[in-house]
């Protein structure tokens, strides 16, 4: 399990004072591009002469408790499934060790031409064997 801290800003929030739902997927993503960057990896870097990045294509999230202006909270990022092109996060938003969200989201492995267009890749194996690495520590 990767852990990540935040606490809520007030741009986060909507009219009744609570975080807006939009604004835990971007939590969701802050988490994981810190979890890459704990890794020596990005969601956009150059892998061997191709650019790569991995857009999404799922992603949801169940919310139970509200989070509030200036809550301190944890976001507990696990991976839990590598495909041969794509990797599944689950998210656990806690306050306090209170599950207050949880989210999934699915990215997948792409090519990006220079021209714009993305072809989807199997994981680099350099990248896999990272993401591995971390998936089995996140079990323990």
């Amino acid at each position: 399990m990767f852990s990540h801290h935040r606490q809520v800003e007030y741009a986060d929030t909507d009219m009744a004072g609570i975080v807006h739902y939009s604004e835990f997927f971007r939590y969701m993503e802050s988490a994981e591009h810190a979890f890459l960057r704990s890794l020596g990896l990005s969601v956009s870097m150059d892998v061997g002469g191709r650019r790569i990045s991995w857009p999404r294509v799922s992603c949801a999230f169940d919310f139970r408790k509200p989070l509030r202006f200036e809550d301190e909270f944890e976001i507990r990022l696990t991976i839990e499934k590598i495909g041969g092109k794509s990797v599944r996060f689950r998210a656990d938003i806690m306050r306090n060790g209170e599950e207050l969200a949880s989210g999934r989201s699915t990215s997948v492995c792409c090519q990006m031409e220079p021209e714009g267009a993305m072809t989807a890749v199997a994981i680099p194996d350099d990248i896999r064997s990272k993401l591995e690495a971390a998936m089995g520590r996140s079990n323990e």
